[in-house]
């Protein structure tokens, strides 16, 4: 029995960017394509999908209701203003840590040294608890050259802070699995770890939306 069938889903894909001025920014290689990906797969699955898009390397279908953002704090407006009507938030969304302190308003000259401030963004999965608490909630956690224990440790400290109901991790650096690759290899993370092999991003999906689907069959 297919347990997220009808459940509405709100999924958060690709990468912020923060302005330095006005046309420079702060941004991530994140495309898009694991999101995309278990979009199409919830919605095969017989789930209503909402995506919340940041900047992506990937065409999203008119299959699915689309809110377009930018910047991690209008990412983190329009998800908050939203979450309390979905069952399942997945995030996927590679989300800046740092935005610019004062954003230039025009185009800084280039014949100077530059010296930026930053300040740290708001960490929004740490937030859908406290607006939704009942929502199944599922963050994802891209590291870089770190040891299994390590991705392990990084993605149940997630859960203790967030109250996520489970991580999907992986490590960027892997061959085949950086970000824009279609491939990927994860682990899936709660109070069991379950290690999904590299393949497609669209196989890779359809093992997350599975457990997913289970977990909430438990609930």
């Amino acid at each position: 029995m297919i347990f997220i069938r009808d459940k509405k889903v709100l999924i958060s894909l690709g990468g912020t960017f923060e302005p330095i001025d006005s046309v420079r920014g702060i941004t991530n290689k994140s495309s898009g394509k694991m999101g995309l990906a278990l979009a199409k797969q919830a919605y095969i699955l017989g789930a209503d999908v909402t995506l919340v898009v940041a900047n992506v390397s990937v065409e999203i279908s008119s299959l699915f209701d689309v809110i377009h953002v930018e910047t991690s704090k209008e990412m983190a407006d329009t998800i908050f203003e939203i979450v309390e009507d979905y069952d399942v938030f997945i995030s996927t969304a590679a989300v800046s840590d740092f935005e610019v302190v004062e954003r230039k308003d025009k185009k800084i000259g280039s014949d100077s040294s530059l010296a930026i401030s930053l300040k740290p963004t708001i960490k929004i999965i740490r937030q859908i608890k406290n607006i939704n608490p009942d929502i199944f909630l599922v963050g994802f956690k891209a590291e870089f050259n770190i040891s299994r224990d390590e991705i392990i440790y990084c993605a149940r400290k997630q859960i203790e802070d967030a109250g996520t109901d489970l991580v999907v991790a992986n490590d960027v650096s892997h061959d085949e699995c950086n970000f824009g690759s279609d491939k990927n290899e994860v682990l899936i993370i709660d109070d069991d770890v379950l290690s999904v092999p590299l393949a497609t991003k669209d196989e890779v999906a359809k093992t997350i939306m599975n457990v997913i689907s289970d977990k909430i069959s438990c609930r």
